[in-house]
């Protein structure tokens, strides 16, 4: 039986440690799943950076669209969420509708006569059970107004050409991603950032280029 050194033993040790350093620096260096810590939409257009990181920190702060219609005989209330809207019938002098809702939208209640108490009811607006906001291709991309159901309530007749607009990239398409910032897109592709560090008279010209809307050039 070969009997193994102290000096054996390190060095099988220290082999280890480098693995496992290794491994760990090539696990951190791969994108994160878009399922986690960003959106679809935002791992997608990070994937073409040179730094994956870099651009997921350059997108940060984007808002996600959470919707812009309530499900039927709901208001919207805000953060993501709508509230059932229904009436209530009391007798003449029994309250008030829910401010949040009331004259706003078509929310209305009639008035409704019961015959086993004989007697005239008004109906109020009352607020139930909470849900979340859904998404409309019918509708503009906004969240809808506090107590109305919907973005098409407040809508311009126009409103998707004006969509369309202000989605249209108004930069090159490799600045798209960085929301057309010539300074983010340089620190997620650092070989880009040093050509543009040591040739500043070419990198400023490539600058405007890539930072002019395309249809204005």
């Amino acid at each position: 039986m070969v009997k193994r050194s102290k000096r054996d033993d390190l060095h099988t040790m220290s082999l280890t440690v480098k693995l496992f350093t290794a491994f760990a620096l090539i696990a951190g260096a791969l994108p994160v799943a878009a399922a986690g810590d960003v959106s679809p939409e935002i791992h997608e257009l990070c994937l073409k950076a040179a730094d994956y990181r870099g651009c997921i920190e350059a997108q940060k702060g984007t808002p996600e669209y959470v919707g812009n219609k309530c499900p039927t005989n709901h208001a919207f209330i805000g953060d993501g969420k709508c509230q059932r809207v229904y009436c209530d019938w009391v007798g003449l002098g029994g309250g008030h509708h829910e401010p949040l809702v009331a004259g706003k939208s078509t929310w209305k209640c009639k008035n409704n006569y019961n015959f086993w108490k004989d007697e005239l009811q008004v109906g109020l607006l009352r607020l139930g059970a909470t849900v979340d906001i859904e998404q409309s291709d019918g509708c503009p991309s906004v969240s809808p107004k506090i107590g109305w159901k919907s973005s098409c309530e407040h809508a311009k007749p126009n409103w998707r050409a004006i969509e369309a607009e202000a989605n249209r990239p108004k930069c090159d398409a490799k600045l798209v991603p960085f929301e057309c910032d010539w300074n983010a897109y340089l620190d997620a592709n650092p070989a880009t950032k040093a050509w543009a560090a040591a040739n500043p008279a070419m990198a400023e010209q490539e600058r405007i280029k890539m930072t002019t809307d395309p249809r204005k050039m």
